[in-house]
């Protein structure tokens, strides 16, 4: 869960996720205890019947005010070369 977690709070901070340079760096500049503190875990076991996803409740299952704190904006954009 706490991968999902992550991932959901690293796309919502930051859309241009595929330019990243340092995907250990970009990992490192994330909160995880703050990310997974974003994520309703109920929500998100609902958003999936068998091996069907409704991506639109998985989204809002994330507080992306929270989700967004979590992130070190400086350690992401010197990870993704900005």
């Amino acid at each position: 869960m706490r991968k999902i977690t992550l991932f959901a709070a690293l796309l919502i901070s930051f859309p241009l996720l595929a330019t990243a340079a340092d995907y250990d760096k970009l990992v490192d500049s994330v909160d995880k205890e703050k990310a997974s503190d974003s994520v309703d875990s109920e929500k998100l076991a609902g958003s999936v019947d068998g091996t069907d996803v409704d991506y639109k409740k998985a989204y809002d299952s994330v507080d992306k005010k929270k989700a967004a704190d979590s992130v070190d904006v400086d350690k992401a954009k010197e990870a993704l070369g900005q």
